[in-house]
């Protein structure tokens, strides 16, 4: 999250197993609204063929993604 800190656009790469989990860090970190692509899970066990069609298929997304204008995020309190 270091990069939504320094107001680099970011977007988060998880598999369909992880998306509850990510959105959930994600607000624990006070960036609900992280925005995700979502890819096949298991996504290691997919040819090499199917993950450069994936590749092709999703790369649109996360540019739009990474484009959109994003709030400032809110600052985390300093903790003790």
């Amino acid at each position: 999250m270091e990069t939504v800190k320094k107001g680099i656009p970011t977007v988060a790469v998880v598999t369909e197993e992880f998306v509850s989990l990510a959105k959930a860090i994600a607000t624990s970190l006070k960036y609900p609204d992280l925005p995700m692509v979502v890819v096949p899970h298991p996504f290691e066990m997919l040819p090499v063929e199917q993950v450069r069609k994936l590749a092709d298929e999703k790369v649109q997304e996360l540019v739009n993604q990474m484009e959109k204008p994003r709030p400032a995020p809110a600052r985390r309190a300093p903790t003790a």
